[in-house]
This record gives structure tokens, sequence and C-alpha cells, in this order.
């Protein structure tokens, strides 16, 4: 294996990934002291926002060297506002850590970002935290991660006493016992105290290796073979089994600790070397062809020199200066290279070059294949967009660009006079630039300039660094649900272009039909896409546009199908292909009867017992329609669905109801009729 990882953080708000991270950070030795999340001192917690809420917003990445491998972590926020920074930050990673909080089991967050990161098949260790608190149950926990995250919980370690200030770990393949005292009291990362296993945590280690050696002898015929002759495999002799069936998706290996007192943070380190795999291991890549659009599958060889990349952020940086991270999949960037921003095909000198530290860079002369980094500019400098291709003139391929989330929640604003309104839409420009979530429009109907986000946290930290970092005047409304529309039924559509000069004649048919509860829209084709890539992209342009994108009558939670398409006479313009379906869209948006439409949040309520009463009864008057509840000790989650439109200032309400004690969070549902 290369002596490189990549690996993202993952989970639910307040899981300890943070935390997690400073303690890495510690245990390698980048940094003296683990800095702490709520004294705002951590390292990849750099934004003035994220050092006074004790929350991550945006995902960072910083470099540390364990064993003689050098990783690059990307610690991702947990909240779902900023669910974006997850999507992009997996593009480029080789594996992850899931942290799971033990008293709290599989949190609503926490099945969000696994299924992202699934969704890429993305190879994943799990780290089990807060084993000091009340509460946690490792069967149940264990049963969760199976019904909630449909993988098989493999524990590499058993926890035989934890609470009251101890924590007493049998490590099931090294055969020996684990014991922290003071798990109270917060420290760096700190080895346990080892011993032999009792005769009961002999017992516990027994069963869990049962499970083990039957999971990597799936994966490995010569362990298979050593242990059907009775020999007793080492440690190591497991691990190309076990690295196997991380990456076939097939388990879920657990390590346990408690990440704010440094608990159990060699053995994860361990893990992310033993079993996440390297660049070498990253499948082949979805990529389009640049000469006709089509999507195709891109493998890169290890001696390839061709220099590939992909900008997978953007953002403000100190003094000034914008920077965009990038992950080289191929060749190297060096500085004063040449290349162009695909698939635009601009011409892109690369400057300054860094290893990213969280808030801080260090400047290198080049990022090889495999590697994490960024790329340092002047605020008046171009800068490649999210999303983009860094890549040569030789090379005939762009990555997959990244789909941002719709925004749910919008505000009008406006400035105090003329020249802070010029100023406030140069800036908020410029955000929506770095966070494709975020939304910069004008209401139709009124004329008002609106800015949508994720919820009502996201839009206020923009408003934050509008007025704190930037001096911006400027007044708001009040946040409101943004009102879609949806179709009822199925419809078909065909729309012509015939060029008045030429002739040329474009007709497209499509199919258009409604998803259930859907957030988007998904273009599909029913036979070829046009052969030139310029014709697929003024195509769907023209197909998203007749569905009103932007507007407050947009169509959501639609499919469409191109069914039909005729291209006759002269070479057809590209304008031609969007005019043509910009028409068929709007024929079969008529027929599909579309009506207005509110989002729907799904939320999880978290509250203790005695407030369970007023808490479903708050929700009944929010139209909510509760789904279940379970009990966690004290207390209870509670699992609804409720229109967005009645949640706007529900953190307030419910800290009322509930003494302060009651947290939620919530995602995005879909749309119903409202």
């Amino acid at each position: 294996m290369s002596a490189l990882r990549n690996i993202g953080i993952l989970a639910h708000i307040d899981a300890g990934k943070t935390t997690l991270t400073e303690q890495l950070l510690s245990l390698t030795g980048v940094v003296r002291r683990a800095g702490s999340v709520d004294e705002g001192t951590a390292t990849t917690d750099w934004l003035v926002q994220e050092q006074q809420r004790g929350i991550t917003i945006g995902s960072a990445a910083i470099a540390c060297r364990y064993r003689d491998v050098d990783i690059t972590i990307v610690d991702t926020p947990g909240h779902v506002d900023f669910t974006i920074e997850v999507e992009r930050s997996l593009r480029v990673l080789d594996g992850a850590v899931v942290v799971l909080s033990g008293p709290d089991g599989v949190q609503a967050q926490t099945e969000t970002v696994w299924h992202q990161a699934s969704r890429r098949s993305l190879p994943m260790v799990g780290f089990v935290n807060k084993l000091d608190r009340e509460g946690f149950d490792d069967e149940r926990l264990q049963a969760e991660i199976r019904d909630r995250l449909g993988i098989e919980p493999l524990p590499l370690q058993v926890p035989l006493e934890h609470g009251d200030g101890r924590l007493r770990i049998v490590d099931v393949l090294s055969e020996r016992e684990l014991v922290w005292e003071e798990t109270g009291r917060k420290s760096g990362a700190r080895a346990g105290l080892e011993g032999r296993p009792d005769e009961e945590g002999e017992l516990h280690r027994q069963l869990a290796l049962e499970r083990i050696v039957d999971m990597a002898t799936r994966f490995d015929d010569e362990l298979a073979e050593q242990i059907l002759l009775g020999a007793t495999p080492s440690t190591a002799a497991f691990l190309p089994g076990l690295r196997r069936a991380v990456e076939a998706g097939e388990c879920l290996p657990l390590v346990y600790g408690v990440a704010r007192t440094g608990a159990g943070l060699a053995r994860l380190a361990d893990a992310i070397v033993d079993l996440l795999p390297g660049p070498e291991a990253a499948g082949a890549q979805r990529m389009f062809e640049l000469e006709t659009g089509a999507l195709g599958r891109v493998s890169f060889a290890p001696d390839d020199e061709r220099s590939v990349a992909f900008v997978f952020k953007t953002e403000p940086r100190r003094g000034g200066q914008r920077l965009a991270y990038a992950r080289v999949f191929s060749g190297r960037l060096e500085r004063d290279m040449r290349l162009l921003r695909l698939p635009g095909r601009e011409s892109y000198r690369i400057g300054r070059i860094v290893r990213v530290m969280g808030g801080s860079e260090e400047p290198v002369d080049w990022l090889e294949a495999g590697e994490i980094g960024g790329l340092l500019h002047r605020s008046d400098e171009p800068l490649p967009r999210t999303g983009e291709t860094l890549a040569g003139s030789d090379y005939g391929w762009s990555f997959e660009r990244i789909d941002a989330p719709r925004p749910v929640i919008a505000v009008a604003i406006e400035g105090e006079d003329s020249e802070d309104d010029a100023k406030m839409r140069a800036v908020l420009q410029l955000a929506t630039h770095d966070d494709p979530s975020l939304s910069l429009q004008s209401d139709r109907g009124t004329g008002q300039t609106l800015l949508a986000g994720m919820g009502e946290l996201h839009l206020e930290l923009a408003f934050e660094r509008l007025r704190e970092e930037h001096g911006v005047r400027f007044r708001t409304g009040p946040p409101r649900a943004r009102l879609r529309r949806i179709v009822r039924t199925a419809a078909e559509g065909v729309g012509t272009d015939i060029g008045e000069m030429t002739g040329a004649r474009v007709e497209v048919g499509i199919g258009l039909s409604p998803i259930a509860r859907g957030l988007g829209e998904v273009v599909r084709y029913q036979g070829q896409p046009p052969r030139r890539r310029e014709w697929r992209e003024a195509l769907e342009a023209g197909l998203i546009e007749g569905l009103g994108v932007g507007g407050s009558d947009q169509i959501v939670g639609v499919e469409i199908t191109v069914t039909d398409l005729v291209v006759a006479g002269a070479e057809p313009a590209p304008v031609a292909f969007r005019n043509a379906a910009l028409r068929a869209v709007s024929v079969a948006v008529d027929g599909a009867g579309a009506v207005a439409a509110e989002p729907w949040m799904v939320l999880n309520v978290v509250v203790p017992d005695e407030h369970v009463g007023r808490v479903a009864g708050d929700l009944a008057r929010r139209r909510a329609r509760i789904r279940g509840s379970e009990s966690r000790g004290a207390q209870q989650v509670i699992a609804a669905e409720a229109p967005l439109a009645e949640l706007i200032g529900y953190a307030t309400a419910l800290r009322s109801l509930t003494a302060g004690r009651g947290v939620f969070t919530m995602e995005p549902a879909g749309y119903e009729p409202a």
C-alpha cells in the first residue's frame, strides 16, 4: 500500500468530529496540545463564526504523519445546513472515519452522511465516542448500525467497563486489555495501561475474534488455510483480509474510546493506516467526454504523467486572499504551470501552491498524484470554480460537476443605500461562488433581492460575514419557506426550432413525470444524447430553464426523459437545442397540471422524558406528522415530518418548552402541495 491516506471525518453534529481531529493532530505531533471546540482553539475550526458557536461550518483540511504514512484529514460539518461541504469533500477522499456517539447511537445526520459516502462506495471505519457518558449500550448500537446503516458492525475491541472515570477495553487481535483512568479529565491523546484480559475479558475477546475470523477469511484464502491447519495467525495476518472486506463495503470495523480525553486514539490511527486504502485503490472516476458530453468511467494509471486535478472547494482566506482546494489525480501540479479549466477551456496559470493546515498554509513546490492541497491567489486574480477540472489542452475529459442542494428558505435583503447595495451584491455573488448551496435571486413578483439557503443558520452566518467582515449595512425581511410547484401527472411535450438564416431544424420530444416528494429534477435520455457536447449542454440548459429555476414558480420533483431528438437541414447552432427544449418543457408542464408546493422536513427531536407531551403537542400544532419515538435512557427521540414554514424559529421554541434541554435536527424531505 502507498504511504498516503486521504480521509474524511463524518458524523452527526456534536458527535465529536473536530475533537477527534484535534487529538489525532496531537497524537501525530502536529500540535503540542489538542485544541478545544468549547474554547474556540480547534485547529480546523478557524473561522470566527466556528469559534464563537463551537460548531464546524466549513470542511477544513490538515495534514499529519503517523507510522511513516502521510494522512490528509478533512474535518466536515455535522449540521444539515452545510451538507454541501460533506458532498464535495467526498469527491476527493479515499476513505472515512464515521464518528458515533456511544450514548446517542446512530443519529439522524449520521445516517445522512453515511448514505452520502456509501453512494460513492467509500471505505469506512467507525469510532465509537463518548464512552465516559451514561447511556452507552454496545449491543443496541450494533443493532442500529445493522438496521439504519445497512452494514455489519465488526468490533475490533470489546468495551468491558465504561463511565465513572474509567474505561476498560479488550483489544481483540493484540490480545491485550487497555485501561484508562480519569476519563472525565480532558487531556491529549494517551495510551492506555496494558495487561492481559481476565477470564471474562478473554471470553468476550474469543467471541469477537470469531466474527473477525469469519469476515477476514472470506477475503483471504491464505489466512483461511492457516486457520484450518490449526495455526495461530499474527495480528498482521488478519489485516489484508479485513482491508479487502472494508473496501468491498462488507463491514464497518469499530474502535472505541473517548476523544475528549484522548483514550483510544492510537488504535483508531492504526485502523486508518491498516484498513483504509490509499489513492492507488481509487477506482475509475465518473467523467464527461469533452467532445460529446458522454458520461464514462476513466482510470488513472500510476505512470500517467498528464496533469489532471479536481477543484472541490473555494473559500476566502485571511489577508484578502482566496484559496482553491484541489485533489491531484494524475501527474503533478507545479507553480506557474499553465492548464485549462474544464469543461469551459479557460486558460489558467497556477500561482502559489500550499499544504493547507486548517486556517494557515505551508508553501510547497508541487502537489503529486493522490495529494490534496491548495492553490492560493490574491482576491483580484482569477480562481477556478468548484467542480472544475484542471488539465492540459490534450486531455479530453472533465470530472462530474458537484450538484448543490436546492435552497429551501429565503430572506429578502437590501443595502441601506445604493453604495451599500452594490457592495452587498458583489460580496454575496462571491459567497455563492464559494458555496453553491447559497443562491442570490430576484423575486419575480416583488423585484426584491433574495438570499436563499439551506436553513436559518446558513443564512444567519452569511449575514454575519457580510456585516462583520465587509462592513456592509443592510436590512433583511423575515425568513420564509420557498414555495415551488410540483406536477401531479405525467405529460409529454414537443418543441421545435428552425433557424431563420440556415433553415436548420431541431425537434425535441420529452416525457415529464413526477418524482414523489422530489427536491430537484433528473434528466435522462431514452436514446443517444446529442453527439456534440455544446449541443447537449444547450439542450439540458433549455430543459432546466423551462422549469423556471430560480423563481417562485419553479417546478421541482420531476424526471424529464428526452424521448425524441430530430436534427435536420444545415448544422444547427447550440441555441436551437436550447429553444426547442424550452418549448417542449412548456408544453409538458401545461399538460401536467402544476400546483403550488411547500418544502417539508424530516425532524428528529431529542427531549427529556418529562417534556415529551408538551413537545408532541407543539409539533401537532405545527402540522407535524409524528412517525414514532424511541427511548434512549432518560430521553426520548421523536421522529416526525413537518412543513418548513412551521419550523422557522423552532429552535427557540424548543428551548422554551424543555428548559433548554431539547435539541433537534432536520433535513429536507421533499415538497407537498401547499
